[in-house]
């Protein structure tokens, strides 16, 4: 089975590492927060909204309680 690339879920990981921020060991957050986030790019770019903008909006969700 490949393996699919999440690139919210390296985000969050990276980012957290390297702010030394406690949740990094948290893989329930990680993956919960990782899709949220990546609904949150689906949802906005199907509402018509710029890749940009949704790349943004997903961010925003992505690092939400971080």
């Amino acid at each position: 089975m490949p393996m699919e690339f999440d690139y919210y879920r390296l985000y969050l990981q990276k980012f957290l590492q390297d702010t030394g921020n406690d949740l990094m060991n948290d893989e329930e957050f990680i993956s919960s927060q990782a899709e949220l986030a990546a609904e949150e790019y689906e949802n906005v770019r199907r509402d018509g909204a710029s890749v940009a903008v949704a790349q943004e909006s997903a961010m925003a969700v992505l690092l939400k309680g971080v």
